[in-house]
């Protein structure tokens, strides 16, 4: 009996004396990423035309995406569609983070 207590109280002592350690590394890369309809448009970040097939395409839940990787920092989009602007913000984004922007 006072083996098996001896035993219990040994592997609770070397729990309370284990460490954990978590290294967490973040994507160096900022995205804004673009739902809705774009493919009538066109897209300037900061006043530079951004060609909409360099874009990465793919489907969320039946709804198609496009990702495109900007730098981190403050960024001016603007969408426009047949002379008219659709979508015009300042945004603000951060490396590892997608900014998401519903185009109308």
């Amino acid at each position: 009996m006072k083996l098996l207590v001896a035993f219990i109280f040994a592997v609770f002592l070397a729990g309370c004396s284990s460490s954990f350690s978590e290294v967490k590394q973040l994507d160096d890369k900022a995205y804004l990423q673009l739902t809705g309809n774009i493919a009538s448009g066109s897209l300037s970040i900061d006043g530079k035309q951004i060609s909409l097939q360099q874009a990465d395409k793919f489907k969320i839940d039946g709804n198609l995406v496009t990702k495109f990787e900007i730098s981190s920092g403050t960024h001016l989009i603007e969408i426009v569609r047949n002379d008219k602007t659709v979508v015009k913000r300042k945004i603000y984004v951060t490396n590892g983070n997608v900014f998401e922007v519903n185009v109308p």
